[in-house]
């Protein structure tokens, strides 16, 4: 087992109870015990978890999961579903990019072309920052708003405010969940943001993993009529949810 896919493996795990020890590890990866304390270390010093005695714990704050520990899970499959999400824009077209973490890899996809981008992440719009310099194409609008500390976004009545400026072609969401009664996040606030973004763009894309489809958070977010259609990665084997949500005239595209 590669080291990513380890660390996605442990990641995991230790999102599941929030904590892993160095014997569950040994077993789940197959790796020796100073291989694990090493990957414990890296996770570490990435920011995604912190040490125990005999194990990690994932980090939390407000009741999330740190972005750096869900950036990291499932990080191939979400790049290419950021890529995929990419080649749908034109020349000119004007785009909401929330904070989460798959969309997070859209801006490493992004065409050479004229774009405007409006987002409420931080780490989204400091990569295009500097990207713009290189791409003078691409105008990059911040929303209002507070800091959700340990999402690097921000949230709020001054996000919902900025948002009701705009008007996008499209609305690239991330969600915490989504099954065939609507889309899911993790709290009010980004729940809130998510709905003003679909409120006011023309098309809405949501990009999850497979970890997301079938699957709950604490606030629903909306139905899926809003929804122009679900770019995820390929199941293993069939998936009744997925059925269930294009019996509801959602378009799934999946991707490698």
């Amino acid at each position: 087992m590669e080291k990513t896919e380890r660390h996605e493996r442990i990641l995991h795990l230790a999102g599941e109870r929030g904590t892993i020890f160095l014997k569950r590890a040994v077993e789940a990866t197959g790796a020796s015990l100073p291989t694990i304390r090493r990957d414990f270390q890296e996770l570490e010093d990435a920011g995604a978890v912190e040490r125990i005695r005999g194990g990690i714990r994932v980090r939390r704050k407000d009741g999330n999961v740190s972005f750096d520990l869900r950036a990291v899970q499932q990080s191939k499959a979400k790049s290419s579903i950021a890529r995929k999400a990419a080649s749908l824009l034109q020349s000119g077209d004007v785009i909401f990019i929330d904070g989460g973490t798959t969309t997070n890899h859209i801006c490493f996809h992004l065409p050479q072309i004229p774009l405007r981008i409006i987002t409420n992440s931080l780490r989204l719009s400091a990569y295009l920052d500097d990207a713009s310099n290189q791409f003078p194409e691409w105008e990059v609008y911040l929303t209002g708003g507070k800091i959700q500390h340990g999402s690097n976004m921000l949230a709020g009545p001054g996000t919902v405010h900025t948002l009701d400026f705009y008007h996008a072609d499209w609305a690239f969401l991330s969600v915490g969940g989504i099954t065939a009664d609507g889309l899911y996040n993790t709290s009010e606030a980004i729940v809130e943001t998510e709905r003003k973004m679909i409120e006011r763009a023309d098309r809405s894309v949501i990009l999850a993993d497979q970890n997301k489809i079938g699957k709950r958070a604490m606030c629903r977010v909306c139905g899926l009529n809003p929804i122009d259609r679900l770019i995820t990665n390929k199941p293993e084997g069939r998936s009744l949810v997925e059925e269930e949500m294009q019996e509801k005239n959602l378009m799934i595209i999946h991707v490698d």
